[in-house]
């Protein structure tokens, strides 16, 4: 047991297990959140900085990239001079892990929109939808609801579940602090925003591929445990092959659904394309989508943790 936890790859196997079992029965307030002040200073930096409508894209371009540096590149920087200098670094990044792994918020919003859903609390629902997802909520229908919260739900597994363990076991703590800054940027900045829509790109772009691996390990680990074969012929069957419409077509696949369609930012429709099953999403189908993820990401952290296993015996 000394060997175990006085080795650093077995320690990184420790931090993990501690980081997810904190997730699961745990919620760090969001007021105290280390991740709350975060989001607000990236809204203060682009709203500070991003240039008006009078200079070309070329300058907003140049504008959101040294804001993201200016403004993450010191953090990033300090915590990981401070995690190398401290003489236990396994307690700074579990505390770096717990803080990035903060999915359990989303599964607690998504909880509350499933039991508004099921008392018929239309009102209620849409405004605790909104709080998953940047579209606006406002006139969504019953169907709507149930569509945006389940997407919601789906994409930030796997950009935000998937993508800390993926990070944290391919490049450590300090990588995964990196990965999920600028997750959190670039939804801070959305690009739906008219003033964002150049200012944002460059991180966009980005955080786009920084995305595709752990979208992939997440979406064949979902196959894995759910039905492969019905996921992977709505994959085929989608008219258009772009990455958020193939990872819905998966999960549309898997449960049977429609996802995807039209949606409102800032006052603008986007007429997106349907995707994944036949039928229109049922209550039932709620309940499914939250099953289905609860056992990926059971899954997701068995092979995180056979692989920080394997590192660790080899």
């Amino acid at each position: 047991m000394t060997d175990i936890i006085s080795d650093p790859r077995y320690q990184s196997l420790l931090v993990l297990w501690l980081a997810v079992a904190v997730d699961a029965i745990w919620r760090w307030p969001q007021r105290t959140h280390p991740l709350t002040l975060m989001r607000y200073l990236v809204q203060q930096m682009g709203r500070k900085v991003v240039p008006s409508r009078d200079y070309g894209p070329s300058q907003h371009y140049i504008s959101g990239t040294l804001a993201a540096l200016v403004l993450l590149a010191p953090l990033v920087i300090c915590i990981a001079i401070l995690v190398y200098m401290a003489q236990y670094p396994i307690f700074f990044e579990a505390i770096i892990l717990i803080a990035l792994l903060d999915f359990g918020y989303q599964r607690q919003q998504y909880k509350r929109v499933l039991a508004s859903v099921g008392r018929n609390k239309k009102s209620l629902a849409r405004e605790m939808v909104q709080t998953m997802t940047a579209r606006q909520c406002d006139s969504l229908s019953d169907i709507g609801i149930a569509k945006a919260a389940i997407e919601s739900l789906w994409l930030k597994f796997l950009y935000l579940h998937c993508g800390v363990i993926f990070y944290y076991v391919v490049t450590g703590p300090i990588g995964a602090l990196i990965y999920r800054l600028l997750l959190l940027t670039s939804w801070q900045w959305h690009y739906r925003t008219p003033n964002m829509v150049y200012f944002a790109r460059p991180v966009r772009k980005l955080v786009y591929l920084l995305t595709f691996p752990p979208a992939l390990f997440g979406g064949l680990i979902t196959l894995l445990v759910s039905h492969p074969i019905k996921g992977v012929s709505a994959i085929k069957r989608s008219p258009v092959k772009d990455k958020t419409s193939v990872l819905l077509a998966l999960m549309g696949g898997v449960l049977n659904i429609k996802l995807g369609g039209p949606a409102i930012y800032a006052d603008k429709k986007f007429r997106y394309t349907r995707v994944g099953g036949d039928g229109d999403v049922k209550y039932s189908n709620m309940i499914a989508a939250k099953s289905t993820i609860t056992y990926a990401m059971l899954a997701t952290t068995a092979v995180a943790s056979l692989t920080l296993l394997a590192l660790a015996l080899t």
